[in-house]
């Protein structure tokens, strides 16, 4: 009878890794959101929080084993969050297959699964997906700050995908003391992100097809495309982003003024919240009727950012 390299117990778990990993993708970066609001910037700390995106890889990697766990999970886990919408499209089959190429790789070349392979694997595979935005993308044109956010990136790495994977592992094998303080500190963070996900997944995380216009303005109510349609229009730009850059093209959408028009504002300024908890503001009297909401729930903000091109939009809220 023979055997196959990967028995059934090892596809059971790359598969569960992968579904746990694909899904909290949405969560990670709602996290890596607040983490750039806290410090005032509009992106790059959140990379400080992207080895969280590797821990699932490094995990499934020791509970397993044996050398390809990491290609498997990286590309199931991107195939999860591709078909659950992800907003890198199928750029994230890519960054995510050569996330995991690289963990195997460094296991490989050390040979051995201790503490110091597990932080040098998650660090530069974590590290790795900055390289890779730089070389499709290239979002840093200076390279002190691509540098800088690297580092942030490999260090997010070396913590959490592997110091956290590692010290997970060790208390899953039994390997860690009864009562000890690394492993109450593990248990603790671990349960920290478990009910800070069911929080985000049954608070923020919002479906549904309607939008609501809500806030400091006399007619607060929630409509669909449909119900507004008439309003529409075509605007033709190209969308220059942090991490993407799109081609100039025509877009179809309502205008964003014709909506805030029917609640009657009172505020100066609007925040575009989309279903992951993303949002941005804008300055009511620098709307133009070129900034337009897709039929796709896509907010086309001509003249901005790439970054104020919010997805998947369920509020529109007036301050």
């Amino acid at each position: 009878m023979s055997k196959y390299y990967f028995e059934t117990r090892d596809l059971v778990i790359i598969a569960i890794i992968s579904a746990l990993g694909g899904v909290s993708s949405t969560y990670i970066g709602y996290l890596g959101n607040l983490v750039n609001r806290f410090l005032g910037v509009p992106f790059g700390a959140g990379q400080f929080l992207a080895g969280l995106h590797i821990f699932w890889i490094t995990l499934g990697y020791g509970l397993t084993k044996k050398r390809g766990t990491g290609v498997m999970i990286g590309v199931l886990k991107a195939l999860v969050e591709l078909f659950s919408g992800g907003k890198l499209g199928v750029f994230i089959l890519v960054l995510s297959g050569t996330q995991g190429f690289l963990v195997d790789l460094v296991f490989l070349l050390l040979r051995k699964r201790n503490f110091i392979s597990y932080i040098m694997a998650g660090g530069i595979a974590t590290g790795a997906n900055v390289l890779i935005f730089q070389m499709f993308f290239a979002p840093y044109n200076a390279m002190t700050l691509f540098f800088l956010i690297s580092c942030i990136a490999f260090f997010s790495g070396i913590i959490f995908a592997g110091y956290f994977s590692f010290s997970v592992l060790e208390i899953l094998e039994g390997k860690e003391k009864k009562y000890g303080l690394k492993k109450a500190i593990t248990i603790g963070f671990a349960t920290l992100l478990l009910f800070g996900g069911i929080y985000y997944y049954t608070e923020i995380y919002t479906t549904g097809e309607k939008i609501s216009v809500s806030g400091n303005c006399e007619n607060p109510y929630d409509f669909t495309y449909e119900d507004l349609k008439s309003f529409e229009k075509t605007v033709k730009t190209e969308m220059i982003g942090e991490y993407k850059y799109e081609e100039e093209k025509e877009y179809e959408g309502i205008p964003l003024l014709d909506i805030l028009e029917k609640s009657i504002p009172k505020g100066d300024k609007i925040e575009v919240i989309g279903n992951d908890g993303y949002s941005v503001i804008f300055d009511l009297e620098k709307l133009n009727d070129d900034i337009i909401l897709t039929h796709e729930r896509r907010l086309i903000a001509k003249g901005f950012d790439g970054s104020y091109w919010v997805q998947d939009v369920v509020e529109i809220k007036i301050e």
